[in-house]
């Protein structure tokens, strides 16, 4: 599999766009131009003509003012996507977005439904906020001793590298997902340290969207406004976002957003199961 890279300045900073140029249905995916070809395996690589793009908690910044919570308000990063999506010649397609990203993408079919013809959000929570708590309880349940000793080691191998930098962790963000591999992968084998590796995040950015706006996102108030086909396709075994049967009150009164959730997969369901993820986005 070749991808291929360029960089894209606007509004300060560097945006750093993968594609994999190949003949196929178009694939616009938001989140990291760098971690995802990495985990994209090559039965959903050969099948779509695949764009994917920095969103401003990837980018690299490249102007010298400071730095505040304003440069990541949502709409300016929905506007970045639109942006590149015209800049990149784009047609109107299918767009995706994974995890916390998976509101990114939501957010933009509502904010510019004429640029999306399918929205797709993988393993996705219905907010970053209160749904949360039933992970703890759905762990406590699903997960094997096995897992819970596993994530217990990755979790106490966190907290030390933590407390051995007290001014703050560098690559706080990439850490911390290595650390939720217990979580994260159904096969308790998978390390995904490589997959992070050279990976830069601006930690302001996700504190504010990760941990404000998706805390408190109302994903109704958007479903509501998104009028073309809407997938869900979630990992049976995926603990690091709230259990899918916490979108049920949701998808009661949604019910044309369609559902999946894959057996024996965690939290990349695209990693660890790419044939069934495939027929999945292909499924009418």
């Amino acid at each position: 599999m070749e991808w291929k890279y360029l960089t894209i300045e606007r509004d300060g900073f560097s945006f750093l766009v993968a594609r994999n140029h190949i003949e196929g249905p178009h694939l616009f995916w938001l989140g990291s131009a760098l971690y995802y070809p990495r985990v994209i395996r090559e039965s959903l690589f050969s099948r779509y003509n695949i764009t994917i793009v920095d969103h401003r908690g990837f980018a690299k910044q490249i102007s010298p003012r400071e730095e505040s919570e304003n440069l990541y308000h949502l709409e300016s990063i929905l506007s970045d996507f639109a942006y590149f999506q015209d800049y990149l010649e784009i047609p109107t397609c299918t767009v995706l977005g994974h995890s916390g990203h998976g509101y990114m993408a939501l957010t933009y079919a509502a904010r510019f439904p004429k640029q999306v013809s399918e929205l797709v959000m993988v393993a996705t929570g219905p907010s970053h906020g209160a749904p949360l708590a039933e992970r703890d309880v759905y762990f406590e349940r699903m997960g094997s001793e096995e897992r819970k000793v596993k994530h217990k080691e990755l979790q106490s191998s966190f907290q030390k590298q933590i407390e051995s930098y007290p001014e703050g962790l560098p690559n706080f963000f990439q850490l911390y997902c290595t650390s939720q591999d217990a979580l994260g992968f159904y096969d308790l084998k998978t390390n995904s340290i490589p997959f992070w590796e050279g990976v830069r995040t601006n930690k302001l950015a996700f504190d504010y969207l990760f941990g404000k706006v998706f805390a408190e996102i109302q994903v109704e108030d958007y479903l509501s406004k998104v009028f073309i086909p809407t997938k869900l396709i979630l990992g049976q075994y995926d603990f690091q976002v709230a259990p899918y049967y916490t979108w049920d009150p949701i998808l009661a009164e949604f019910p044309n957003v369609k559902r999946v959730v894959i057996d024996q997969v965690g939290h990349l369901p695209f990693y660890e199961d790419s044939n069934q993820f495939v027929q999945v986005m292909d499924s009418e």
